[in-house]
């Protein structure tokens, strides 16, 4: 069963990247079907089997253009094929492994267009509030969830505050409301449990933050967005609570 698990997460992460490259734009996620976006040419079905046709079939190349396809697309397949794989073995497939899955996927869209884009959409974070709290009356209980909401976006709104009381950007008013939706999601818990949140969120910022900027990727002056290391936070306190 897992194994179809897998499988289905790295269908659903090929579905993701067409949400990532069409939302910043405002384009819908159904309509057209998958092409590329260099020369509109229609990709088949066995040029979109994912991670395998972009590393066997088409070699990181459109088949009609040949114009450079990103590393994203097998990336994302990936990552979704793997943390579904994780979640599925740790929650099952009861109302709480679904909610993760829902989860899952609508972090990875937001991490994403966060990395390259620069900000958050409202749609993700509020997604993950509105289903971190419906889900609560069967998962985690209500109050669990809304006090985590309220915990993680009074936490961030200080830290915002903070920053632009002193004329510097510590995270976007988005990484506030992306922590609220986190909040609801994984729930209220103890301080030590907040404390490894924190720690994973602000080290792994800066362990990636330090490696862009040695391989010359980004430059000292550059914005760093900060939601996705709140995201992978997310996700590992999730994991493990």
């Amino acid at each position: 069963m897992q194994w179809l698990v897998l499988l289905l997460g790295l269908i659903i992460g090929s579905f993701l990247n067409v949400c990532i490259y069409r939302i910043p734009k405002g384009e819908s996620v159904a309509f057209p079907p998958s092409h590329c976006p260099l020369c509109g040419h229609k990709i088949r079905w066995y040029e979109n089997i994912p991670v395998f046709s972009y590393i066997f079939i088409l070699r990181g190349k459109c088949s009609g253009c040949k114009g450079h396809i990103s590393i994203q697309y097998p990336i994302v397949e990936f990552i979704t094929g793997i943390l579904f794989y994780l979640f599925f073995l740790r929650f099952g497939l009861g109302i709480l492994g679904i909610k993760y899955l829902i989860f899952i996927c609508l972090l990875v869209v937001g991490i994403w267009i966060d990395f390259t884009h620069y900000y958050i959409p409202d749609r993700i974070s509020l997604s993950i509030f509105i289903i971190g709290i419906i889900s609560s009356f069967f998962t985690i209980g209500f109050e669990r969830s809304v006090l985590g909401a309220g915990s993680f976006a009074l936490f961030y709104i200080v830290l915002y505050g903070f920053g632009e009381s002193f004329g510097y950007e510590i995270m976007g008013f988005g990484d506030v409301k992306l922590a609220m939706g986190i909040g609801a999601m994984i729930g209220y818990f103890s301080l030590y449990q907040v404390f490894i949140f924190l720690n994973i969120a602000f080290i792994s910022g800066a362990i990636i933050g330090v490696g862009l900027i040695f391989f010359k990727k980004k430059t000292r002056k550059d914005i760093m967005p900060f939601g996705p290391y709140i995201a992978v936070a997310g996700l590992v306190v999730g994991y493990l609570s």
